[in-house]
């Protein structure tokens, strides 16, 4: 083409190709169905993208982790929508496409030399490919049955899992409050009554988010202010029994934690032999070179 740059050859091209653990259900619209393969083509990121992921503000608002998928995962066209449990699985496969697939974890060792308590850190490294193949082959379980009822869950999407997110750190700072020696005893019953009130709100928020519907006996429920309104006013049993589900389905989901087998010298001084170190991929320290 005549109008076309001397430099357009040397752009970005797709680096590995994912397939998206929830198979690209939940979506608005499948993003696999525009690839053609059933797969994502992942590029790496950019020296703006590596930027905006190491900027607190949007780091913590998800605007910056948004911002790098479009950038990285382009056939999501908006990762707002996307369903949380795909996230660490499209994180993964752009830190495997910008850096490689080993990740270099550090794990804090605490062990005793006389009477004192010492801290050391040791470095592992974990192939991430080997996890993006462990996030294969799961599923949603959508349909949950207590007593005559019948709910249809469904996975939050990453809009309202950030909005939780934010929401739980409000709350923490609020908590913060009740151990500050400045904050007199009012304000301080002022922020336990709101903390409680808020955290009460948010557990009830977060359940009527994951329920599509109701089925009983004499019909089916959709409305999400009725589902709400039902969880205001049912038995405790009843909302336990949900939540218990979401929590069992959300566990299935999580990456497992890495084992790290601790040295000797440290696990005769009082170390645990076996460490498990949580892995989580949607922060800053994710995404660096090292």
């Amino acid at each position: 083409m005549e109008n076309q740059s001397v430099l357009s050859k040397y752009k970005r091209q797709p680096k590995i190709y994912l397939t998206l653990p929830s198979g690209g259900k939940f979506y608005d619209q499948n993003p696999t169905e525009k690839s053609g393969s059933g797969e994502l083509p992942i590029y790496s990121m950019t020296a703006r993208d590596e930027l905006a992921i190491k900027t607190p503000d949007a780091l913590m608002s998800g605007e910056a982790t948004v911002s790098v998928i479009k950038s990285c995962c382009p056939l999501i066209e908006d990762p707002w929508k996307m369903p949380a449990l795909d996230l660490d699985a499209v994180l993964i496969a752009i830190r495997i496409a910008t850096y490689g697939e080993t990740l270099e974890l550090e794990v804090p060792i605490r062990y005793m030399e006389g009477e004192e308590m010492k801290f050391v850190s040791e470095t592992t490294q974990i192939d991430l490919r080997q996890i993006l193949d462990n996030m294969q082959g799961k599923e949603w379980l959508t349909d949950f049955e207590y007593g005559d009822l019948k709910f249809t869950l469904r996975p939050l999407n990453y809009k309202e899992t950030t909005e939780f997110f934010m929401a739980t750190f409000e709350n923490q700072r609020l908590a913060s409050m009740m151990q500050d020696t400045k904050v007199d005893d009012a304000q301080k019953m002022k922020a336990f009554k709101e903390g409680f009130k808020k955290l009460s709100q948010m557990t009830m928020d977060m359940v009527c988010k994951h329920v599509v519907s109701i089925e009983t006996p004499d019909g089916k429920e959709t409305n999400p202010m009725a589902i709400k309104d039902f969880f205001n006013s049912t038995d405790k049993d009843t909302f336990v029994a949900v939540q218990d589900r979401i929590e069992q389905i959300k566990k299935m989901w999580t990456p497992p934690p890495t084992k790290f087998q601790v040295p000797q010298e440290y696990v005769d001084k009082g170390s645990e032999a076996i460490i498990e170190v949580p892995m989580v991929f949607d922060n800053s320290s994710f995404f660096v070179s090292k």
